[in-house]
């Protein structure tokens, strides 16, 4: 009987899962490989061959159901409800941490480049960034409770992508140049990139004409549905204007767009919702501030209500994107944008 500690490992079946697998088990674990079927009726032949050369017991989980129901539909409501979604969230907080590690029923591991530690003031157990910053994964994991990250490793969280890359070849690991070189994408269930078409098919109201108005409130063109244009947004509006001009109004009473300067798009504060504190926070805190991916991080003052105000007007400042809050480089919390102010 073996008396190694067991460890289940999410596995997607490319190179940085795999990575993972093949260190922990370096390191003495009993590893078993754990893969979710969410968009697919069956695994991909090649994430079963990869399972293979690692020589790890593979199970997987048909969560095709709780995919479409907890990350696909959600995703294509927001849109519908003029918000611009991450559905990574949803899927990393309510299926691989949620679903896959109840599944696994013990120590969980997983391939994101971030890192836990014991944050020095709070003495909390807490999220770190990456030590990659350019493959810090830790905005995606805001949601992750104290609960959660007592029951899980991230191998990566010290490594580089080039190093994670360098370990799969020098190991000889088959798997395709093409996922070596790119890694995961960022919607898995949208292969073509445009969400539009599959928006229109589930909520065909979004496909409703309108008017187009600048700054002044004079129409100066239409739009084919405001569900099909994000803010901020500036190419494939189809309006003429003069000089370069954002989306940056919606009146979805009224199906009007609004277009305007980059200035226009600046706002001094927001409000959150569903937001998780890693950390206790005593109010108000005074942090950083990240509203989308791999933004750069912004000062702030956050309240107990969830207000957040920034020290400067900020233009990248989506509703349905994460504000997450990070001192120095340990993840306080965050939260999903509601309204801007």
């Amino acid at each position: 009987m073996s008396d190694k500690q067991s460890i289940g490992v999410a596995f997607s079946g490319g190179v940085d899962s795999a990575v993972c697998v093949k260190l922990l088990q370096e390191l003495g674990f009993d590893v078993t490989a754990w893969h979710m079927l969410t968009c697919h009726e069956h695994a991909d032949p090649a994430t079963l061959a990869l399972a293979d050369a690692l020589h790890v017991p593979l199970h997987i989980l048909d969560l095709r159901r709780e995919f479409e129901q907890e990350v696909v539909a959600p995703f294509f409501d927001a849109y519908a409800n003029g918000r611009t979604p991450n559905p990574c969230l949803n899927c990393n907080t309510r299926l691989k941490f949620g679903l896959l590690r109840k599944a696994i029923g013990g120590l969980m591991a997983t391939g994101h480049y971030v890192r836990i530690g014991t944050e020095p003031h709070s003495g909390e157990v807490a999220l770190r960034c990456g030590a990659d910053p350019t493959k810090d994964q830790s905005y995606f994991l805001y949601d992750l409770t104290p609960e959660v990250l007592q029951t899980v490793l991230f191998p990566l969280g010290n490594m580089t992508r080039e190093q994670v890359v360098s370990l799969a070849t020098h190991w000889d690991l088959p798997i395709a140049k093409t996922k070596l070189a790119s890694g995961s994408q960022d919607v898995c269930f949208l292969p073509e990139g445009d969400y539009r078409p599959e928006l229109r098919r589930r909520h065909p109201e979004t496909a409703r004409p309108g008017n187009v108005i600048n700054m002044d409130g004079h129409i100066i063109g239409t739009h084919q549905g405001l569900a099909g244009i994000t803010r901020g947004q500036r190419k494939g509006l189809g309006i003429a204007t003069g000089g370069r001009a954002f989306a940056v109004g919606f009146d979805y009473q009224k199906n009007t767009l609004t277009l305007g300067p980059k200035e226009a798009l600046e706002v001094s504060s927001c409000r959150l919702e569903r937001i998780n504190w890693a950390i206790t926070p005593t109010f108000p805190v005074t942090c950083l501030a990240v509203t989308r991916y791999h933004h750069r991080p912004v000062p702030c003052t956050v309240s107990a209500d969830g207000t957040v105000i920034f020290q400067t007007p900020q233009t990248l400042v989506t509703p349905g994107q994460a504000c997450v809050f990070y001192q120095d480089e340990w993840l306080l919390g965050g939260g999903i944008i509601r309204a801007l102010h």
